[in-house]
């Protein structure tokens, strides 16, 4: 009792307290990394440089120079998706078309955090101006083409039923009847092509003459072209030809246009003549049958011969299913000259669309196509069209990470310069065949911080993933692009099984060149890669792959023959009845290696089965190594085994049980004893006397699943706690079970008071799925340091078995660490990510002593010793060393019901100008079976907030959470691209970003009061769909140039907070913003400078769905300063008395 009353906190400790959670804990979402899931559609703003990316799930992703990256989520539907994205050139708006019929207009703004934050700076930020009514959506949705014309006032929409629409861009609305209906186009059928064609069909394109504003072409499906006049809305000229239409194109300033067809052809005309004449056709790749050439533009080269660029039009008995765009060069009178050149890029998936960037001359002849951009449904190419050979762009983004299906990812941090130049030195001769130019896309201006130091530029961040084929790709991710810098092939040094390559040559028409680098095929499943681990400051990089292979690689600089001496371990000693029945062990070969990571020892594991954990100490040039039948310890530059242990059960195997059991015939079950029951019947009636004194906060209602990052989904832990314990089962392991007993899960190594507390000694921790920890001391010489610099001995070191503990609630084992005094990680492995160099990190302070909560009440003197965190998939055990004695313990599956996935150490901070009232403290953030992130004090284990931070449905992305150092999380939200996201609020990005646009060329949104009366008396689309209501702001450009004209409120994010968790400024803002929903219905005209509550809903990332880098799908977070309002509150809802 007397224990209990001393360690309670007083109310006004637990309110500090609670204020102090909210400035160092907030879940924010960085970027997205990689390659958009689904692409739809693709955009480029000519003026600006900015190219934009849909997808089937309503993503926009912007992007410019490196660096520079915007996304967007319009919260769609499931069943939509984006079908059309089209700029206005040079305002930074971006009009966007869905499946479900509706048109929605963007914005780019900058943008200014409030100024009370010293940490925040300039941003850019994409804002939801305007969207198409529901009456309008009926005809949208037959919509086959658009074209927006080039005074941004009109939209021309062409339907399947061979209409043209008007859409009138000032008043965002669509007009009733047709502009140019089908009926006056079968009339000029029946005066000028009578018998041949009897109904257009679908309006299959729509261009804007170049030079003319009032001539348009018009290409409709049923082989006919049609030159339309929009002022007198009647036609110029009428074209058949005989095949279907499939897209139509202007060149050479407008004298000409192109079309292709659905035979593979193109054709060239002369737009002044009057008859229906066909300067040019030809089949590309006939005479043969040819499948349909989907897409064409002709450019005006600087030597002023056309480029023919075409998607499609391929032999179709034997090239139907490949997917290419061919470029064709020639000159018009001589067809054999040097100037001719003809390439078919040849892709592994389905071309969506492409574009040129051009150079225009002055006087506008010569288009000079600089670049070729090409969007595939799985990666995109860049192509430079100025180099003869026409090479593709090394990618700074939109790299595709699941070129190869990722298997594991490693995160290294605070790279060593050293290891960095090396390997961008090294990989200079992987990218010799990449083009030499600047990237072409340079949109978006970038500025680095004036109190960012260049030594902060320099700290670099990798990234590695390990792949299906046996590679290992390193991804620089120390800003928000994700260029690859090194690529490392395990395939080299394996015989591996390949078709007989044909060295006949191949029939040399259509002329492939094979381009992109997604290839999902793998010619040996056995190279995937399962674990890896890198040590940077020298030079030591540990590759283990899935038939028991562990490589290890070091930098060498010069190219090499290498053959490599296998050692084999056996894990099976003591349990020789086991019998093998996997795959085989990989057979190695030699191989000539160029310069960079070379082969230097290789270890093979029998029996040969997937690496389950992985750890290296290159301090002592060792490694641990486990699979589901043991692990061993390895000295990789000695080539000598210290070690092999073997975690069979020897009792199941003797009872040839396929599964071995943890618990051989033992029934126990977990139930409660009459003393365990008694002692928390005692313990509930004190918690209950403190719960009724205790000022508690009421739970806000998870009313967003389907968004972690809502802030609805973030609660804050009170410092007094009730856990109420359930019943769980004992674990029996039972062949039906997925999990074997025997499969190492985690290793550890780390230098710890082991035996006494006077002396340190290496160990190596090892955990299993059955709950057993086995400790190994390894004992012998010491690396010495000279210089900073370790020096290896030949003296040889020896690994015995120091330790065991078995977990009483037989719970795989996910983690290991050790703790030192300012309970920080003193060890390597346990996937808990190291920082390599040794400099400071402004982003990672110094953990204080002077942490009340870290410290224990209990040992009020300094602490000698060092604690070891054991995390099982149940529980969290804190037990002192050396003696291992419980210190304290956290039981997450009886109290919460959910099980551990993934854990790590990092180091939360408050930064100050006063240097006494800065505070930093070490924390273990704990991802959860549901998608939760909790974080828990240490060595106390006291629960601070709970995130849900990933959908619990998706099991790639819980499977491939990666943690880091500095309070980051990433992980796969799709098998091409990543999500980075921070636990910290106080986490800035050395840079911020802006964009310059032609402010006076945008044009002010008018809605017409009859519109907004119709869309007054018919809200249920925005309770249904989630889509926009408008808010007008009729505030003039001039005077208010940075900011929209139009902004939009969701009404699904207006949710209503409890007036307990709300501050009486905030609930007058609140009653504000209902008076006005109540006096303007469902608009609210109000002007965005003035109203405060509306400013401040966008401070806090209320209003859209935007971000300086990255946004979720409903909550807008600016990134610039790293902070992101949110609604915290208590996790536990106590029902009122």
């Amino acid at each position: 009792m007397f224990k209990f009353k001393l360690g309670r906190k007083q109310p006004e400790d637990n309110e500090a307290r609670r204020r102090l959670q909210k400035e160092l804990f907030g879940l924010n979402k960085i970027c997205d990394r990689g390659f958009p899931s689904r692409p739809s559609a693709l955009a480029y703003d000519s003026q600006l440089k900015l190219i934009a990316i849909g997808t089937h799930s309503g993503e926009i992703r912007i992007y410019g120079q490196p660096g520079f990256q915007l996304s967007y989520s319009l919260e769609l539907a499931p069943s939509s998706s984006i079908r059309k994205l089209i700029f206005f050139d040079g305002v930074a708006r971006l009009l966007i078309l869905t499946v479900d019929g509706y048109l929605h207009l963007l914005e780019i703004n900058n943008h200014m955090p409030p100024q009370t934050d010293s940490l925040s700076h300039n941003t850019v930020r994409v804002d939801r101006i305007c969207t198409s009514s529901d009456d309008d959506s009926a005809i949208l949705k037959n919509t086959q083409t658009i074209c927006l014309l080039r005074n941004h006032l009109n939209l021309l929409i062409g339907l399947n039923d061979g209409n043209i629409y008007l859409f009138n861009i000032e008043n965002f609305s669509l007009n009733v009847n047709p502009i140019i209906p089908t009926d006056v186009i079968e009339k000029t059928i029946v005066e000028y092509c009578s018998g041949r064609v009897i109904h257009p069909g679908p309006v299959q394109s729509i261009v804007q003459h170049p030079i003319n504003e009032d001539k348009i072409l018009i290409g409709y499906k049923n082989t006919l072209i049609v030159h339309w006049d929009l002022p007198s809305n009647s036609h110029d000229r009428t074209y058949i030809y005989k095949q279907e239409v499939e897209s139509v194109s202007w060149y050479n300033k407008g004298m000409n246009f192109v079309t292709c067809h659905n035979n593979g052809s193109y054709a060239l005309w002369d737009a002044k003549q009057q008859l229906n004449i066909v300067e040019t056709e030809k089949i590309p790749y006939g005479p043969y049958p040819c499948t349909p050439m989907t897409k064409i533009c002709v450019k005006i080269m600087r030597n002023g011969d056309p480029l023919i660029i075409f998607a499609g039009g391929l032999p179709r008995s034997s090239y139907s299913n490949k997917h290419s765009v061919s470029c064709l060069s020639e000159n018009e009178h001589d067809h054999n000259n040097d100037r001719t050149r003809h390439v078919t890029f040849d892709f592994t998936t389905a071309v969506i669309d492409f574009f040129t960037i051009d150079k225009t001359s002055n006087d506008g002849t010569r288009d000079d196509p600089q670049s070729l951009v090409i969007l595939l449904h799985e990666e995109i190419v860049v192509i430079d069209l100025v180099t003869d050979s026409w090479p593709s762009y090394h990618l700074p983004y939109l790299n595709s990470i699941h070129a190869s299906p990722v298997i594991c990812t490693t995160l290294v941090c605070n790279v060593n310069p050293e290891f960095y130049k090396k390997l961008v030195n090294y990989a200079t001769i992987q990218f010799d065949d990449y083009s030499d130019r600047k990237w072409p896309i340079t949109g978006g201006d970038i500025k680095y911080n004036a109190n960012t130091s260049s030594d902060d530029v320099e700290q670099r961040h990798l990234l590695l993933t390990g792949h299906e084929d046996g590679s290992v790709q390193f991804w620089d991710i120390t800003n928000i692009s994700m260029p690859l810098i090194y690529k490392l092939k395990t395939s080299d040094y394996f015989q591996i099984e390949q078709a007989p390559i044909d060295e006949t040559d191949e029939e040399t028409w259509p002329p492939f060149r094979k381009t992109g680098l997604y290839d999902p095929y793998c010619d040996d499943p056995r190279l995937a890669i399962q674990k890896l681990s890198l040590c940077t400051n020298t030079d030591i990089l540990i590759v283990a792959g899935t038939a028991g292979q562990v490589l290890t690689f070091e930098f060498s600089p010069e190219s090499t023959d290498v053959t490599i001496a296998t050692t084999t371990v056996n894990l099976l000693d003591g349990c020789e009845s086991f019998v093998w029945k996997g795959h085989e062990e990989m057979k190695t070969k030699s191989a000539f290696i160029p310069s960079g990571l070379v082969l230097t020892s290789l270890v093979q594991l029998y029996p040969p089965a997937a690496i389950s954990a992985l750890a290296l100490c290159s301090d002592i040039q060792t490694y641990a190594v486990g699979t589901a039948h043991g692990f061993t310890i390895f000295n990789y530059k000695q080539n000598r085994i210290l070690t092999a242990k073997c975690t069979l059960d020897p009792n199941a195997l003797a009872s040839n049980q396929p599964v071995p059991s943890s618990t051989g015939e033992s029934t126990l079950i977990r139930g409660r004893s009459l003393k365990k029951s008694l002692r928390e019947s005692f313990r509930r009636l004190r918690k209950g006397r403190t719960i009724r004194k205790a000022t508690m906060l009421p739970a806000t209602k998870r009313s967003d699943e389907n968004n972690p990052l809502s802030q609805a989904n973030m609660h804050l832990e009170e410092v007094i706690r009730v856990p109420v314990e359930r019943q769980v089962e004992f674990r029996e392991f039972k062949p039906v079970d997925d999990q074997v007993a025997s499969m190492v899960r985690c290793l550890y190594f780390a230098k710890t008071y082991l035996n006494s507390v006077n002396e340190r000694t290496r160990s190596v921790w090892a955990g299993t799925n059955g709950g057993h920890v086995y400790v190994y001391s390894i004992t012998g010489f010491e690396p010495q340091a000279t210089n900073g610099a370790a020096i290896a001995t030949d003296q040889t070191n020896t690994c015995t078995m120091a330790k065991e503990i078995r977990l009483k609630h037989k719970a795989p084992v996910l983690s290991i660490v050790v703790l030192d005094n300012a309970n920080q990680s003193i060890g390597h492995g346990s996937s808990i990510p190291t920082m390599e160099s040794t400099s400071a990190i402004s982003n990672v302070p110094v953990a204080t002593a002077t942490n009340s909560e870290n410290t224990s009440p209990t040992l009020s003197t300094a602490i000698t010793s060092h604690k070891v965190l054991i995390c099982s998939e149940e529980q969290f055990k804190v037990f002192t060393l050396p003696n291992l004695k419980p210190y304290c313990k956290f039981k997450l599956t009886a109290v919460e019901g959910t099980r551990v996935r993934k854990v790590n150490i990092n180091q939360f901070a408050l930064k100050s100008d006063n240097v006494s009232e800065s505070h930093s403290e070490s924390c273990l953030v704990c991802l959860d079976n549901m998608g939760q992130i909790s974080i828990y004090t240490l060595p106390n284990l006291r629960r601070q907030i709970l995130f849900s931070c990933v959908k619990a449905s998706d099991i790639n992305a819980l499977s491939t959470v990666q943690f880091s150092p500095f309070a980051h999380a990433l992980y796969l939200q799709s098998s091409s691209e990543l999500v980075q996201v921070t636990f910290s609020p106080q986490t800035i990005l050395p840079y911020s970003m802006s964009i310059t646009y032609d402010k006076l060329q945008r044009k002010t949104i008018q809605r017409s009061e009859l519109d907004k009366a119709v869309r007054q008396t018919s809200p249920q689309r925005n309770l249904t769909n989630g889509n926009d209501a408008l808010l007008l702001t009729p505030s003039k450009l001039s005077e208010h140039a940075d900011e929209s004209t139009i902004t939009t409120v969701s009404e699904k994010h207006q949710e209503t907070p409890s007036k307990s968790s709300m501050s009486p400024s905030s609930q007058r803002n609140h009653q504000n913003v209902n008076q006005n929903k109540m006096s303007n219905g469902h608009e609210e005209f109000v002007n965005g400078k003035t109203n405060n509550a509306i400013g401040k809903s966008y401070q806090n990332g209320n209003i859209g769905n935007n971000s300086g880098f990255s946004t979720n799908s409903d909550s807008a977070i600016d990134l610039s300063s790293g902070i992101t309002s949110m609604n915290i509150t208590n996790n536990h809802n106590h029902p009122s008395k």
